[in-house]
């Protein structure tokens, strides 16, 4: 189990690597690889000893090359890479589109209404690009992971009162929150 879940991080930092360096005409370094990741993602900084490595097999794959700037490597996109990204973002939108479609199912399934919120990512609204503060990317995230965890086992009515209680007195106290913010 734990090599599976080593092969499915590795995976993703490729990808994300790959992605980073698409979005980077210039390229960039491992460094700034690593601070970008930790940036976007709120809590996650990869370790030199995953991205190098990791770096280096990609070079080695002709996803990407490097050129020498100083004492760094500055890293960018092959056309090899980019053709790679393009298949993954396509099996990317597919996978998705079947996890929506499983949560719909579900949510139809127990009576939820929450089946668009959960498909959709946070952010802005559907289809824009997120706009959530660095600081609140995780929590945002561990509670989207655990809303979707306690839904995903089923619930006793018991269970849904309970966990309903919690969420509206954290929506009444974020609501208080956004009142006195935002002078409503």
């Amino acid at each position: 189990m734990i090599m599976v879940v080593q092969e499915m991080r590795q995976g993703f930092l490729k990808l994300y690597l790959l992605k980073l360096l698409a979005e980077s005409p210039g390229g960039l370094s491992g460094y700034e690889l690593m601070k970008r990741i930790e940036e976007e993602t709120g809590f996650w900084r990869p370790s030199p000893g995953s991205i190098y490595p990791l770096l280096a097999a990609l070079e080695g794959r002709e996803l990407i090359r490097h050129r020498p700037e100083g004492d760094k490597k500055i890293y960018s996109l092959t056309a090899k890479g980019e053709e790679a990204l393009a298949r993954a973002q396509a099996a990317r939108a597919e996978a998705l589109e079947g996890m929506r479609r499983s949560i719909q199912l579900l949510a139809g399934l127990f009576g939820e209404d929450l089946a668009e919120e959960l498909a959709e990512p946070l952010g802005a609204g559907p289809g824009q690009p997120a706009r959530v503060p660095p600081g609140l990317r995780r929590p945002l995230a561990q509670l989207r992971a655990l809303i979707l965890k306690i839904l995903s086992r089923g619930l006793t009515e018991e269970e849904a009162k309970e966990i309903g209680t919690i969420l509206e007195k954290t929506i009444e106290e974020l609501s208080a929150y956004a009142e006195r913010d935002r002078g409503l």
